[in-house]
């Protein structure tokens, strides 16, 4: 680049990251396909299940038959269960993606889903543990002790990204604590 090119060219002044519901709405997807996986197992073993009554039960009876019977249909429906709760969390994340800006690291300090928190008022910056299902959130921690938060899922930006920019802006004092996604 020439120096004329470059006299249009402004310095970046902070990291600007929008809410991306693009991974959360894959996920949505992969759990769809996984439950409608399970949703055909489940038919396909209630009708072998039909299929061996007609065909012996003349030879099978007592509670033994019964009792494997219901611990084999038993075990589907428990894999189904498993696989719609795992698609009703997904589509409750996909709702809940917010809109605009998620995250914004900067000079001033950073701003987290709309609240804004000066560099003087940052307790803390971590990734931490989604909990069960759930994808590993970004949390700021004020010095008064309140929290914000917005999941990783949720921005379309590396975690070390986000440190190395908040150890930028913050002159060295903040980064992001990424221990959490090493476990």
């Amino acid at each position: 680049m020439t120096f004329q090119q470059l006299q249009g060219f402004r310095p970046i002044e902070e990291l600007t990251v929008p809410f991306d519901p693009t991974r959360v709405a894959d996920r949505v997807q992969r759990r769809k396909r996984s439950m409608r996986s399970r949703v055909v197992s489940l038919v396909i073993t209630v009708i072998f299940l039909v299929v061996i009554y007609f065909w012996q039960r003349d030879s099978m009876a007592g509670a033994g038959f019964f009792t494997l019977y219901a611990v084999v249909l038993g075990v589907s429906v428990a894999w189904f269960a498993v696989h719609l709760v795992g698609f009703l969390m997904a589509r409750r994340d996909l709702r809940r993606v917010g809109q605009g800006i998620a995250l914004r690291i900067g000079r001033p300090g950073v701003e987290v889903r709309g609240v804004y928190v000066p560099w003087a008022e940052v307790g803390e910056l971590a990734a931490v543990k989604g909990g069960l299902g759930r994808s590993p959130e970004l949390q700021l921690t004020r010095t008064t002790g309140e929290r914000l938060r917005v999941p990783l899922e949720q921005i379309d930006v590396r975690p070390a990204t986000l440190d190395l920019t908040a150890r930028a802006y913050s002159a060295g004092r903040h980064g992001v604590d990424l221990g959490a996604l090493d476990s």
